[in-house]
């Protein structure tokens, strides 16, 4: 009995101790009903509650897999819970622990929710699943190129004999080698289900794999509904240590030895049934003590080791299609590079080799074995734009070609490091020469260099828009994240805040503002509103900029005026185009700089619905036969809103913020509430210079 007590104490702390020694499970995709809800206090919330805790315990004890319901009558809720059969045992109690005990936070008040993880799913409802297999869409992830035609009919017939044999299975799941090559297929159906249920699920899983992949026959991919999994890779899947039980459940008590014979000294026999008690006791609490000292140190090696071992890479990069390839980008094709090659090409990232520095971090040029002259982009610890603005690059640029877009080669992941890879662009950012204090460098910017450049970038932002498979906001355009290659051809550059439209959707809205003070139109700083016509505005100014070689910022404090593009509209009023523009461009004064000048205004007019679509600025640009409209009556008002908001002296702020690495984000609600105050800040973005 004793023994028995001292197991089921200590059993807790031991998965705790094991746990702890380990990284959180990866949440992959929440489907969170949002019919089927309850209200904070309700008695379904409480039984749900006791749910999650009911599954995780009994799925630690009983194969990784439980379905339990809790609760009676129109309160009840049903559950289950189950590791996937390619998952390791630390991978495996991982997961089961994320998952039961972080479920409702992706799924706030929903009453039915399925979420799956890397190596696990979880799936509840106020309705009894228990039986029945989910009919709905799967949640899909693949990585690599199109399979062959040969390698996709053995997959084909490989699944066919799977879905055939694993619903009578034991343990409901079974994988087979593609013919002789290293690819292996998996099947695995929640052991709730019967054979036919079972056998429903695969099918319809399996009936969307060329959706899964856009009609494209993927390398690898998972397949995954709220009771099915479905997995084939080009490697041999392991299933051998998936875990049949997680946690041995109490031993019994040992027999009692022989009776020992009568002695003279009182109360002998109870005090040798005590010492053995707590013998055992001390023995289980020392080997608790032993096992929670071994996963620190394990730990703390684990944190102490150089995160440059290719170790870490080869790990993620195993996993790479759940940490970056997504629906989103059905054609991505990028490098994941070893973190050590990286170093070498860098000169293991010496200063020598820094270009510059920015809210992403530190950016190095190096060179590739093959000769190729690359850009390395370096996330920083204390970077504000982490991952979700690195996989947004991975994720845009990956499938983005065009001559005006920088092109990125590849990204690199290990536990402690993120880098991207680009194409060298030899003369660094636009802003570094347009800006330049040394008049013998910004001499070379004629207006023939500088008309290409506009072109350049006009192109660039139109097949984002309108060319491009994905209609893409680039959301933060402005002059120094315009790249110059070696023989100064522009390349838009910088993705982490871009957003991608559907086909006929024409703007979003947001709570959370994240750009630059001075190049974000009106309506998306007031209203978190932006669409196309947001980057058109942002075009605009950065337009200005370039007839006028001035910044946008540089007016603050001016009596006159207090921006670029009330100073440019003062001299169209005044029909003194001549004076705003670069006095470099003198003796190049010409009617063709004048229409610039024009489209440039129609561009950041204070309504989206009066800005030309940048389809009718290459147009305007590509032809002076073409009609270029008038500007607004409102026109004159173009920066009165900011005005209103206080928001006139803003891009002083932005620019020294700029200089200096800042970065920031704020939400349109903290910028109505500043308003009649100055001093709101922009974001930096990282710069490849």
């Amino acid at each position: 009995m004793h023994l028995a007590l001292c197991v089921i104490f200590l059993c807790p702390f031991l998965i705790l101790t094991e746990f702890n020694c380990y990284a959180n499970a990866k949440q992959l995709s929440p489907n969170c009903s949002k019919t089927d809800t309850y209200a904070i206090g309700d008695t379904i919330e409480s039984n749900l509650f006791k749910l999650l805790s009911s599954l995780h315990t009994d799925a630690l004890i009983n194969r990784a897999f439980s379905n339990k319901s809790f609760g009676n009558g129109p309160d009840e809720v049903y559950g289950l819970l189950m590791c996937f059969a390619d998952s390791t045992l630390v991978d495996c109690v991982n997961c089961l622990q994320d998952a039961t005990s972080n479920t409702t936070q992706p799924c706030p008040m929903s009453a039915t929710a399925t979420v799956q993880y890397d190596s696990c799913l979880i799936s509840y409802s106020s309705k009894n699943i228990l039986s029945v297999a989910d009919p709905y869409k799967p949640f899909c992830l693949y990585s690599g190129d199109s399979l062959d035609q040969i390698t996709l009919e053995s997959l084909m017939k490989v699944f066919t004999n799977l879905s055939a044999t694993t619903p009578y299975v034991p343990e409901m799941f079974s994988t087979q080698v593609v013919n002789s090559t290293n690819m292996s297929a998996l099947v695995q159906c929640t052991k709730n289900l019967s054979p036919q249920e079972c056998k429903r699920c695969i099918s319809n899983a399996m009936s969307y794999f060329s959706w899964c992949s856009n009609n494209r026959t993927a390398l690898g991919m998972r397949i995954m509904t709220r009771n099915c999994y479905i997995r084939y890779e080009q490697y041999i899947m392991n299933v051998s240590s998936f875990p049949v039980s997680l946690v041995s459940p109490p031993p019994p008590p040992p027999s009692l030895p022989p009776p020992l014979p009568p002695t003279s000294i009182a109360g002998s026999k109870s005090n040798s049934t005590v010492t053995i008690a707590v013998s055992i006791v001390v023995v289980l609490v020392v080997a608790g003590l032993a096992l929670f000292g071994f996963c620190f140190w394990r730990r703390k090696r684990s944190l102490d080791k150089h995160p440059n071992d290719d170790d870490d890479t080869i790990a993620i990069h195993e996993n790479i299609e759940t940490e970056l390839v997504y629906i989103l980008n059905p054609n991505a094709e990028y490098q994941v590079f070893q973190f050590t090659a990286l170093k070498a090409a860098t000169d293991n990232f010496s200063d020598g080799n820094k270009l510059g520095k920015g809210g992403f971090g530190p950016v190095y040029k190096g060179t590739l074995p093959d000769g190729r002259e690359i850009a390395v982009k370096r996330l920083s610890g204390s970077s504000v734009q982490g991952i979700t603005e690195f996989k947004n690059e991975v994720d845009f640029l990956a499938k983005l070609k065009h001559k005006n877009l920088v092109q990125l080669f590849g990204c690199c992941i290990t536990k402690e490091e993120k880098l991207l890879c680009y194409e060298y662009l030899p003369n660094g950012s636009l802003d570094k020469i347009l800006f330049a204090k040394d008049a013998s460098i910004r001499i070379n910017l004629s207006w023939k260099m500088r008309h290409k450049i506009i072109e350049g970038i006009t192109r660039g932002l139109h097949y984002l828009h309108e060319e491009s498979q994905l209609k893409i906001i680039h959301r933060d355009l402005k002059v120094s994240n315009i790249l110059l290659d070696q023989d100064m051809n522009p390349k838009i550059a910088d993705f982490g805040l871009a957003r991608f439209f559907e086909e006929d959707q024409t703007h979003k809205d947001t709570n959370i503002i994240a750009g630059t003070f001075g190049y974000m139109a009106p309506e998306y700083i007031l209203h978190g509103n932006f669409s196309a016509k947001s980057d058109v505005y942002g075009f605009g100014v950065l337009l200005l900029e370039i007839l006028t070689g001035q910044k946008n910022s540089a007016f603050a404090g001016s009596n006159r005026v207090s921006n670029l593009i009330d100073h440019a509209l003062m001299h169209w009023n005044g029909d003194t185009i001549f004076e705003l523009v670069d006095p470099i461009l003198e003796e190049e004064f010409d009617e063709e700089i004048k229409r610039c000048v024009h489209i440039a205004l129609l561009c950041v007019q204070e309504n989206p619905v009066d800005r030309p679509t940048m389809e009718s600025v290459k147009n305007m640009l590509a032809s002076p036969s073409v009609i270029i409209p008038n500007l607004s009556p409102t026109a004159s008002r173009t920066w009165s809103t900011y005005q209103r908001f206080g928001m006139s002296s803003s891009t002083t702020n932005t620019s020294t913020l700029t200089s200096q690495g800042g970065s920031i984000t704020t939400s349109t609600q903290s910028i109505r509430s500043q308003a009649e105050s100055s001093g709101t800040e922009g974001r930096n973005n990282n710069l490849l210079r």
